[in-house]
């Protein structure tokens, strides 16, 4: 199933499992570490590493991704951003299952493929080869080669099979293993979706008497990979595999792989292709149903929703929040299973109306009625918030005794309540473009603060 964006849905209390059909060993560790890291960069690998933990855990313990994003000190776009250059390069797989409530995760690590796997595929070995210098690159290679390296040219196999050690037993007896998981091999980087002309490159070979058996299921999924890899067309595919054909009239793999390179090097003057990613709007990345941002108001709220309490708190008091305040906020995430951008707002709402408190007693008793009430998004809190500010700021006389909440002055009013009040009233007065721009100001100084607090750590 191709799961696009919107598919996700990801949100921090959506749970996950991590799965792993295979025993991490030294040698995964080496291909991982030499040869990926230099393809994907240290943090796909790092979170690679990091999701193994999580493996073979009791079927009891629920994970969710709040633990993520609070371990790692990353949001679920930079998570998400990661996980797509994982699976890409064939490091992993992911399936959702969605509910009303929730979304449930399982991210299945796919075993490293050998080093002989990896310098024998077109595309791993070309790319790192374009990452690293050409001397690196042989270091690396030569590495591999060496571990394990014994001749066995002057000697004579003296092995005993099974029959010379054992009886051969004269009873069968049936074993189920359906159960028992099989180690999945690294299949390669997935190009199920790329599309090459066979039809048209099977007519160019015939009119030089060239049979189209020759191209296999194997010779098929390497004239895919190096069509992808050096932007190959029929025309060009058929001089290569023309030079590429032995004596006995049969496709060599290596010259094709060799061919090929030539033909791009001398179309490219002498630099092979690197991998890259794409740009930003066309990765398949989310946090959460992303949109596009129309105006400022949508881009504040998307930045709630990216954004961990824990940090959102650390910017506005400029010191690291308290234990209990963390404890809190764990609370409001696993116990009633919030958004981070109805928590974020439901602080910053409550802060600025009990004097920079944070009576806790009291942000629970709101999360449950705002979970009650099916508030979901910051968007959703942002505008119940308003009401509630309308509401509380109408004549005493004209309000039930419930509503009478000692709240904070006036002054103390969150700049975006504020603002929407007086809008709702129609009330316009001479200084209301220069609390547009301190809104404004505010908004762009948190962004900036939050910024560069990711970045420092």
């Amino acid at each position: 199933m191709d799961l696009q964006s919107y598919d996700y849905g990801l949100r921090p209390h959506d749970n996950f499992r991590v799965v792993r059909n295979f025993e991490i060993n030294q040698q995964h560790l080496q291909i991982l570490n030499r040869l990926f890291t230099p393809l994907i960069g240290p943090d796909a690998i790092g979170l690679y590493h990091y999701l193994n933990q999580f493996v073979n855990q009791s079927s009891d313990s629920i994970n969710t991704h709040y633990i993520i994003m609070s371990e790692l000190k990353i949001n679920l776009l930079e998570f998400r951003k990661q996980m797509d250059v994982l699976e890409g390069i064939g490091l992993m797989k992911s399936y959702v299952k969605h509910d009303e409530q929730h979304s449930s995760f399982i991210y299945h690590l796919v075993q490293p493929p050998s080093a002989k796997q990896f310098f024998s595929d077109p595309m791993l070995s070309v790319y790192l080869y374009s990452e690293v210098s050409k001397q690196r690159y042989q270091q690396l290679k030569l590495y591999f080669e060496e571990q394990n390296k014994v001749s066995l040219q002057h000697f004579q196999e003296v092995t005993r099979n099974f029959t010379d050690v054992f009886k051969v037993p004269n009873h069968h007896v049936h074993v189920d293993t359906s159960l028992i998981p099989e180690d999945e091999p690294y299949e390669g980087i997935e190009l199920s979706d790329v599309k090459f002309d066979f039809e048209t490159l099977f007519d160019l070979l015939q009119t030089h008497f060239i049979s189209k058996k020759i191209i296999n299921k194997e010779a098929k999924n390497l004239i895919t990979q190096l069509a992808t890899l050096y932007g190959l067309t029929p025309e060009a595919m058929k001089r290569i595999i023309l030079k590429s054909i032995t004596s006995a009239q049969e496709l060599s793999f290596e010259e094709l792989r060799k061919h090929a390179r030539t033909y791009y090097l001398i179309e490219h003057e002498q630099n092979l292709p690197k991998l890259e990613k794409k740009v930003d709007s066309d990765i398949k990345s989310v946090s959460t149903n992303k949109v596009e941002v129309k105006n400022e108001q949508q881009s504040w709220l998307q930045q709630l929703e990216e954004t961990s309490p824990i940090d959102m708190l650390a910017s506005w008091s400029e010191s690291e929040p308290t234990a209990q305040q963390k404890f809190m906020i764990e609370d409001l995430v696993e116990r009633e299973q919030l958004s981070f951008g109805v928590i974020n707002v439901l602080l910053q709402f409550v802060m600025l109306k009990e004097d920079m408190k944070l009576p806790k007693t009291y942000i629970l008793e709101i999360a449950s009625n705002w979970k009650k009430k099916g508030i979901k998004t910051a968007e959703q809190a942002y505008q119940h918030a308003l009401k509630v500010n309308q509401a509380q700021t109408e004549p005493r006389n004209q309000m039930p005794k419930y509503k009478q909440r000692q709240l904070a002055s006036r002054e103390m009013t969150p700049k975006w309540l504020e603002a929407k009040e007086n809008e709702s009233n129609e009330m316009k007065s001479e200084n209301k473009p220069e609390e547009d721009e301190k809104l404004k100001a505010d908004r762009e100084a948190f962004l900036k603060h939050l910024k560069q607090q990711w970045k420092e750590e």
